[in-house]
């Protein structure tokens, strides 16, 4: 969807122009939206009620009586004030400024009005989408789009369970070592009141952060990666109460952000910032952004649109790939010695366990038929999460069929791929190269992830075995 517009800071009359026009056409592309949703009501292929019960109260911030007091109008004031355009031609913009807002805001009521007329009571019944299709030929299209991969949904379930299974056999060790006789769940539990891991100041999680990013990650980067791109990285808390953390992508002018969501500071676990760090920063999602910003690659191939919604018949945004990275790097996190006690590791497998029964819960919701209820008691199960945060997890599941898995599936085969040249290379291996093969093409599918390492190994043994060859003589 479009619904952004926006004026440079020195806006020139033309500027104001084009702004108008977009804002006008926001209507044109609202009707062809709702033109979407009739044929999906008549296909019988709407979302479930979870995945859109939320939609109307987001529209409602960008409803005003007066459409003055939308942020959609601000420009007209400051940036028109602080223009060199004529005063005549600014009360004219200005003029022609509220109608055009007003027209925003009318197609998003529009938009609102029939989500919740008509859409809503034709949501489809079942929480995975075999009713869309029961040959489930649909859901195993989405489990390729996302993951790149001929595998199977009973592949991926599979897999799921038995990760599970070792980390949670890996957790109860930790567990039994630090002397605690319950559960892991009750471990969790008993570090709540703890003030060693968590903290009321946001200040202060926001600087722990701040300090793994750049004191206790960045100075080991080159001993594991080569030629790093110069870009850099700020860390901030979030404007917007959704995930734990994110990251927002680096550009020519813009440094990257790592945003750390600390609306309430006392859910956030400091034990766990570290694979948060490595997963949405440095070694993960940053690094692999700025690679491909620096890479000789068309920028169809740099710049991918995120539409999960569109999925199969979208472009693939190869998500096994560029969620695998992260979760890989998480792991990596081990090498690098960054982990530096065992609540630190457990902070690591509460995000990799939760990374595992996401395989399990999505098949289980599209494949086998799980309810709702069922998902959330085997994440409650197995996970950290509390109760309002699996929820969504699980309705998140239940829009995006295939995703989840993504995470999972890309750390396995790059981990799968990098054992691979280390058995083939011996001391010839070296893990600033193997680094280099995977980030250097950006966002690929992983069989074709698999064809550059294994042209890379090659290469590397030709070399080998020319220079032994040089050496005999």
């Amino acid at each position: 969807m479009f619904f952004g517009v926006w004026v440079p800071s020195s806006p020139t009359s033309q500027d104001f122009e084009n702004y108008i026009s977009r804002m006008h056409l926001v209507q044109r592309q609202v009707d062809e939206i709702i033109e979407s949703l009739k044929l999906a009501v008549q296909l019988n292929r709407t979302l479930h009620n979870v995945s859109v019960a939320k939609v109307p109260g987001q529209i409602d911030v960008k409803l005003f009586q007066d459409p003055r007091e939308s942020p959609s109008y601000k420009h007209f004031n400051y940036k028109l004030a602080i223009s060199s355009i004529p005063d005549d031609v600014r009360d004219d913009i200005r003029s022609r400024g509220i109608k055009a807002v007003e027209s925003y805001i009318n197609a998003f009521r529009k938009l609102k009005n029939y989500i919740i007329n008509e859409y809503m009571p034709n949501t489809r019944k079942s929480y995975g989408v075999m009713e869309w299709d029961p040959t489930d030929n649909y859901y195993r299209a989405c489990l390729r789009w996302h993951l790149s991969l001929n595998i199977t949904p009973e592949e991926v379930h599979d897999i799921g369970l038995k990760e599970v299974e070792r980390i949670s056999g890996n957790m109860s060790e930790i567990v039994k070592k630090l002397g605690f006789s319950g559960s892991v769940k009750g471990f969790f539990k008993s570090l709540l009141n703890d003030s060693r891991f968590y903290s009321n100041d946001s200040e202060h999680i926001l600087q722990l952060v701040k300090k793994i990013v750049f004191e206790r990650i960045e100075p080991k980067l080159s001993s594991y990666f080569k030629d790093i791109p110069k870009v850099p990285l700020s860390v901030q808390k979030s404007g917007v109460d959704d995930l734990t953390a994110s990251y927002k992508s680096a550009s020519k002018d813009e440094p990257g952000i790592l945003f750390i969501n600390l609306f309430r500071p006392l859910e956030v676990s400091t034990f766990a910032l570290m694979p948060i760090c490595l997963h949405e920063a440095i070694p993960g999602h940053h690094l692999q952004h700025i690679y491909t910003m620096n890479a000789s690659l068309p920028e169809f191939r740099k710049k991918s649109i995120l539409l999960f919604y569109n999925i199969p018949n979208w472009f693939p945004f190869y998500s096994a790939f560029q969620e695998g990275w992260g979760l890989y790097s998480e792991y990596l996190g081990e090498e690098m010695g960054l982990y530096e006690n065992d609540y630190e590791m457990m902070g690591r497998y509460s995000f990799e366990i939760l990374r595992a029964a996401r395989m399990v819960v999505d098949t289980g919701i599209h494949y086998y038929g799980w309810s709702r209820d069922k998902a959330i008691e085997y994440m409650t199960n197995y996970t950290n999460l509390g109760p309002g945060t699996i929820t969504n997890e699980i309705d998140r599941y239940i829009t995006w069929p295939g995703q989840a898995p993504a995470y999972k599936i890309g750390e396995i085969k790059i981990k799968e791929l990098r054992k691979k040249a280390e058995e083939r290379l011996g001391p010839a291996f070296d893990i600033r190269e193997f680094h280099y093969v995977v980030l250097e093409n950006a966002k690929i599918p992983l069989s074709v992830l698999e064809t550059l390492v294994n042209r890379w190994i090659k290469k590397k043994c030709l070399k080998k075995h020319h220079t032994r060859r040089i050496n005999l003589f």
